[in-house]
């Protein structure tokens, strides 16, 4: 079986993001170090959701690498983001905090004066 090689998400800068995606609805801020250990844990990709007030994290196969109070609604959507385009835009913004910003058709990662989205969703994407 052939590996799908392709990457998810693409940087821009944080005024091109507010532009092309519109208003944050709500945002969760995390240590970048904390997004970091998530990264290790999740393997190829790492996906984001938000569900009832709570930010979702999980790796590859949706598996949740976060503590939440409940687990996710098995149809929840996530965003799904290549672990090496998170590390980039660690790289890039060089910011010690990485905020999940929630928008009305996207969510998106910003890290400094980037932003990371142009993400898949799951499903129907999945790994």
């Amino acid at each position: 079986m052939a590996q799908n090689t392709n990457e998810y998400g693409k940087i821009v800068s944080a005024n091109d993001g507010d532009n092309l995606f519109g208003a944050v609805i709500a945002s969760y801020q995390l240590n970048t170090n904390d997004l970091l250990a998530y990264c290790q844990k999740a393997g190829r990709v790492i996906m984001f959701a938000e569900e009832n007030g709570e930010l979702y994290i999980a790796g590859t196969g949706r598996t949740i690498l976060s503590t939440n109070t409940q687990p996710p609604s098995p149809d929840l959507v996530f965003n799904v983001y290549s672990v090496t385009k998170v590390n980039e835009l660690i790289t890039l913004g060089k910011d010690q905090f990485t905020v999940v910003e929630i928008r009305s058709n996207v969510v998106d990662l910003k890290n400094g004066e980037f932003i990371l989205e142009f993400s898949e969703q799951c499903p129907p994407i999945c790994y």
